[in-house]
């Protein structure tokens, strides 16, 4: 049975690529092909892509104040690497 050894990588979910009409959609692609091909050279392979949430509780102060729960979803590039 092959053994697994695992990496998360963030990335964001939203790439700012310039004004609108400049065709640089190109840009959010390159950067995740980047990220990938950089993981690619140390023998890691692509296995999945998630989104997670992550949930912060506001300070004392916000709470006074009615503030709520933060809540911030994170793109998630996982990558595996066979363990020998």
């Amino acid at each position: 049975m092959k053994n697994f050894t695992y990496k998360c990588i963030p990335v964001p979910t939203t790439i700012a690529t310039g004004k609108q009409g400049n065709g640089e959609h190109g840009l959010a692609v390159d950067t995740y092909q980047a990220i990938i091909n950089k993981a690619a050279e140390g023998g890691w392979r692509l296995s999945n892509i998630d989104t997670i949430s992550s949930s912060q509780k506001p300070g004392c102060l916000e709470g006074l104040f009615g503030a709520k729960d933060q809540v911030v979803n994170i793109k998630m590039l996982v990558f595996e690497k066979e363990v020998e």
